[in-house]
C-alpha cells in the first residue's frame, strides 16, 4: 500500500514541545553541523529548565531518546514511564 501510514507516533507532553521542535529541526538539518550543535546546545539547556521546574528527570531522558529515534521500542518506554507513577524527592524541612 503506498501513501501515508500511521507510523505510531506518540505526542510527548506538553511540557516538552520546545525538545520536540528541537529535535525537529536537528532531523532536517542533519547535514549542517553547525546548526546541529547549535539545536543540541539548546536542547541541553532546555533539560536542564525543566529539571528545575521538578520534572522528572526519568521522563525527561525518555522523551529526549523517543524524539531522537522515533522508534516504536522507545515509545513504548517512553508510555510506561509516563503512566507510571513518579515518586518525585521531596524535603521536608
Amino acid at each position: 500500500m503506498q501513501g501515508f501510514y500511521n507510523r505510531g507516533e506518540i505526542d510527548p507532553p506538553e511540557w516538552a514541545s520546545k525538545l520536540k521542535n528541537y529535535y525537529w529541526y536537528i532531523r532536517v538539518e542533519g547535514r549542517d553541523k553547525a546548526k546541529r550543535r547549535r539545536y543540541y546546545r539548546l536542547i541541553e539547556k532546555e533539560k536542564l529548565y525543566l529539571a528545575e521546574q521538578l520534572i522528572n528527570q526519568e521522563q525527561i531522558l525518555a522523551v529526549c531518546r523517543y524524539l531522537a529515534k522515533l522508534d516504536k521500542a522507545s515509545g513504548e518506554r517512553l508510555l510506561k514511564i509516563i503512566n507510571s507513577k513518579n515518586f518525585q524527592m521531596k524535603l521536608d524541612l
